[in-house]
């Protein structure tokens, strides 16, 4: 079965290589602009190419999951072994097609942390962003000042700033 699946597995990897390094490029464009506070725009619009590259690397992994689960094999490190072992001993070359799929574990890896951050920016984002309306609407958040008798005070602006 082998002779069948490996083929197409070589063109699946170079794909999933491809759609993985782009997601990488993605988070990365993301990064800069959460860090250069650029218009909601631009942030808008890597957030639909993350969707659509997201869905593609969807369809990548059940493919995937379909070719190994012809060798009865999963989507996991020591099968993605097995299975390059049994087609180096069916004669075929492994070293490119191992290789992509190291660097599609590797770029995972980075796209996971870099996905991380970029949603821990966003949520301080929305949090400063939040509290900046409240200051404006004259909400101000729960006090966080204690006073002499060891009760907490009430903050000084209760009256809105801005009156909308």
């Amino acid at each position: 079965m082998i002779n069948k699946t490996y083929p197409i597995t070589e063109k699946l990897l170079d794909k999933g290589l491809e759609l993985s390094l782009k997601l990488y490029d993605l988070l990365t464009r993301e990064q800069g602009v959460l860090k250069k506070r650029l218009p909601a725009e631009e942030l808008a619009r890597i957030a639909n190419d993350k969707k659509d590259t997201i869905i593609r690397l969807e369809q990548f992994s059940k493919q995937l999951i379909q070719v190994l689960a012809t060798e009865n094999l999963s989507l996991h490190q020591q099968d993605m072994a097995k299975y390059f072992q049994t087609a180096l001993n069916a004669g075929f070359t492994i070293d490119k097609a191992a290789n992509q799929w190291q660097q599609i574990t590797s770029v995972g890896k980075k796209c996971q942390a870099l996905n991380e951050q970029n949603g821990a920016a966003i949520h301080l984002l929305t949090r400063h962003n939040h509290r900046l309306m409240e200051i404006l609407r004259g909400q101000p958040q729960t006090a966080t000042t204690y006073g002499p008798d060891g009760a907490t005070r009430g903050a000084r602006l209760s009256q809105p700033l801005v009156s909308v």
